[in-house]
This record gives C-alpha cells, structure tokens and sequence, in this order.
C-alpha cells in the first residue's frame, strides 16, 4: 500500500500554485520519495529520490520579476504593527 506523510507545519512549503493545496510526501519506489499536490495527480510532482521541498517551492513560487516588493525604501521613519501594516512615525502615537 502508498501511503503519503503530510509536510510538518513547522516546514517552510508553498502550497501548489494550481489548487492551494498544502503538498504531501508520497512514497515513489523503494527508499524514494516525491513532494506532490494531494489533490491531482497531474500537478507538479519533484523526481523521485530524496525528500525535496526546495524543488516544490522553486516550482510553485512566483518568479521574482513577477513577485513585488512592498517593503519602503527607507526603514528609518516607519513604524510596523504585528498585523503588518506599515504606518508612519508621526502617526504612530
């Protein structure tokens, strides 16, 4: 029987950028393993082999000329709440 382990929350995963879903570790051949979407088959899937999430998150991560910076450029007049917004020092008071 193949069974999968679910990824440990305590992991940094990216879930499969086709579905949402968080990725499982499925057993491939003997002593191989595969990151896959749980949901289809036909999403990406790593090579069998060793257990390899960086490959998964390489794969389901936005390009970085996709991606957008939303830090300021100047850290030295902003003040940043837990929820993350980022507000002002004039303001903060």
């Amino acid at each position: 029987m193949r069974g999968y382990f679910t990824v440990p929350d305590t992991l940094a995963c990216v879930a499969c950028k086709h579905c949402g879903a968080r990725p499982v570790i499925a057993m491939a051949d003997e002593g191989e393993y595969v990151v896959k979407c749980p949901n289809d088959p036909s999403h990406y899937q790593t090579q069998p082999g060793l257990i390899d999430i960086d490959d998964w998150n390489r794969y389901n991560s936005a390009p970085a000329h996709k991606q957008v910076d939303l830090t300021p450029s100047t850290l030295n007049d902003h003040f940043f709440h837990l929820n993350g917004a980022i507000v002002s020092l004039k303001n903060a008071e």
